[in-house]
């Protein structure tokens, strides 16, 4: 549920249509193929997306969240992104809430999401990080939103509040769905780009190719939950400086990606079940959350 140029999106959309009508997806690599290989998990153990996002090279993150049960202790990172994905969905529902029970414009919705920062200074309160980013990120929500309202009232003088708010504000939707067939949590949050059944992936982080076997995941299980075909996909990096700006990549949700997302998660389904420490990386990365687990003799 966040800002993004739609003309921007059609035009990546035509180009993934392109890329659709010349390779196609089989339908053995979809998710209502889940009773089947490759599709057909290995085992009944079950994983979250973000697991995939691998930051330890042996998958020794895995192995301590799912064996050793440890829990994860989140870095600034996580809980930056946590907060980011919060501060955006409560924004949009009280701007919700404001336009159904009064008609307004665009100058006073400002006027009354602007006079109160409760929403962004109690999200990072209570994960205990600096709010700087979630006020910019929570201005920025309403003044876009605002522009949008006006923008539509000039048009469309006697419009309802429904034709508003699903004019004014992103047509993107917050989905949970089941994922346990095809391996993967059965209480999963995807953002849906809901014109076109697209995956919506929101990061914060750096930019990854890796971060592309989400969109794969998250395909994979609405396919196997809802049996309707996901085609394509956008990871949206979200930026901070001057201005909040949103990065948009897109990606076909291909073969190639989808066989990628289902060989690491029968990787770490087996390394799950086996249940052997596969061992420390040599290359282990500080802002993991298990880095004081596998470095406590050089902390």
């Amino acid at each position: 549920m966040f800002f993004i140029d739609q003309l921007e999106i059609e035009k990546r959309i035509r180009v993934m249509r392109r890329e659709f009508e010349k390779f196609g997806i089989s339908d053995e690599l979809r998710g209502y193929s889940w009773d089947s290989p490759p599709v057909e998990p290995i085992n009944n153990k079950t994983l979250s997306v973000s697991d995939f996002i691998r930051i330890c090279p042996t998958m020794r993150d895995l192995y301590l969240k799912y064996v050793e049960k440890l829990r994860l202790k989140p870095n600034v990172f996580m809980l930056s992104g946590l907060a980011y994905h919060e501060v955006i969905s409560k924004t949009i529902f009280e701007i919700k809430k404001i336009l159904y029970q009064e008609s307004i414009d665009g100058a006073k919705l400002i006027e009354l999401m602007l006079s109160n920062l409760e929403i962004p200074v109690n999200v990072c309160k209570k994960l205990d990080i600096d709010a700087e980013n979630c006020i910019k990120l929570y201005k920025f929500l309403v003044i876009q939103t605002a522009a949008q309202i006006d923008r539509v009232l000039s048009k469309f003088p006697f419009a309802s509040v429904e034709s508003v708010i699903s004019k004014a504000l992103p047509p993107i939707v917050e989905r949970q769905i089941d994922g346990s067939l095809v391996g993967l949590s059965s209480n999963l949050s995807v953002d849906i780009f809901t014109p076109y059944n697209v995956i919506a992936d929101l990061k914060s982080g750096e930019e990854r190719e890796q971060n592309f076997l989400t969109l794969a995941g998250y395909a994979l299980a609405l396919e196997a939950d809802e049996s309707t075909d996901v085609n394509f996909g956008f990871i949206i990096y979200l930026r901070f400086g001057k201005f909040v700006q949103f990065k948009i990549k897109h990606s076909l949700i291909s073969d190639e990606l989808r066989r990628q997302f289902l060989e690491l998660r029968d990787e770490a389904l087996d390394l799950i079940e086996s249940e052997k420490d596969p061992g420390k990386a040599e290359s282990c990365p500080k802002y993991c959350g298990f880095y004081g687990v596998c470095n406590e003799t050089d902390s």
